[in-house]
């Protein structure tokens, strides 16, 4: 990562109009197209590669190619991440309530895909809320309602001048349309809405290339 100067930045005046808010936060839930990651997943041969993952890899893969979705506050100054990992939740074998699990980052989706299944067989092992790495502010929260096709959504937040983490959620995938809600939150204080849409018009993109991006070698 790399701290800002501040006096130097383009986005001061911008970020210190917000941070001084109770609650700086800019929610926006929108419907995303699927239709061409279920079209490819009924083509695969099995072993299929996990819904969740294709979704959580297309975040992240977006999510890094935004830069004002890695400026984070770390020591009480902004920050620039060269690439944010992945903090999922996930319901660990034989429980009913949730983990939280933290995985590297690769744009390999295969790589990154082995990275998200050994951290579920970590929490299957040993469930917590607090695993390695989930201190870092240099992730991408995400979460799914499978079950919830929701409008809009709000998380839980800490002291924004310590949690800077932006939250994703994605929900249940109308059968019709074939679209699900996705929620991204973040930090007004870094995130305008025009980082939204161009966060949303990736996503988008990487979810219409279905074939070439999940298809594993």
């Amino acid at each position: 990562m790399r701290y800002i100067d501040i006096d130097q930045w383009e986005r001061k005046q911008h970020f210190q109009f917000f941070q001084c808010r109770r609650n700086p936060c800019l929610a926006v839930t929108a419907p995303v197209s699927v239709e061409n990651l279920i079209a490819f997943r009924k083509r695969c041969p099995a072993p299929k590669p996990r819904l969740s993952d294709c979704l959580y890899y297309a975040i992240m893969k977006s999510a890094n190619s935004v830069p004002e979705l890695r400026l984070r506050l770390v020591d009480l100054r902004p920050v620039e991440f060269a690439t944010v990992n992945a903090g999922f939740t996930y319901v660990p074998k034989g429980k009913s309530l949730h983990a939280n699990c933290v995985a590297g980052y690769d744009a390999d989706f295969s790589r990154f895909a082995a990275a998200v299944q050994a951290a579920r067989d970590a929490a299957d092992a040993s469930p917590t809320l607090t695993p390695a790495g989930g201190e870092s502010q240099g992730l991408i929260y995400m979460s799914n309602l499978p079950d919830v096709a929701f409008t809009a959504i709000s998380n839980p937040w800490g002291d924004p001048w310590q949690d800077s983490v932006p939250r994703v959620v994605f929900g249940k995938i109308d059968a019709g349309a074939l679209t699900l809600p996705v929620a991204l939150e973040v930090l007004h204080s870094f995130v305008d809405g025009r980082h939204v849409a161009l966060f949303f018009e990736r996503l988008a993109a990487v979810l219409g290339e279905a074939e070439d991006v999940f298809s594993v070698v």
